[in-house]
């Protein structure tokens, strides 16, 4: 079931090692926003996106696509990255490998 009252959606800022992002998140590009295709994130950091996430901020700047996105991510100089994400309540999770939930 589609969400599209934007107000249902819950706002969240999500840290992610840069170098995690880079070697577990998937983004692609849907209906206009930059969506979570994919995170295989190691157990330490846990299950941290669910399905249906779109990626709204990268350390509050605004990127129009996902090669926007990725050009931010690695033009940061934090050893975090803040994402802030739209998410449906309720949605399925991307689970880590091995993980408990």
């Amino acid at each position: 079931s589609q969400v599209t009252d934007e107000m249902q959606l819950q706002k969240l800022d999500i840290f992610v090692p840069l170098a995690d992002i880079n070697n577990y998140l998937k983004l692609t590009e849907a209906a206009g926003r930059i969506c979570v295709s994919q995170w295989a994130g190691p157990l330490r950091l846990g299950c941290l996106f669910k399905h249906g996430d779109h990626v709204v901020a990268v350390n509050d700047l605004q990127p129009q696509g996902v090669e926007e996105a990725f050009f931010f991510i690695s033009r940061s100089t934090r050893k975090e990255v803040k994402l802030t994400v739209c998410r449906i309540p309720h949605s399925d999770t991307f689970h880590a490998k091995g993980c408990s939930c």
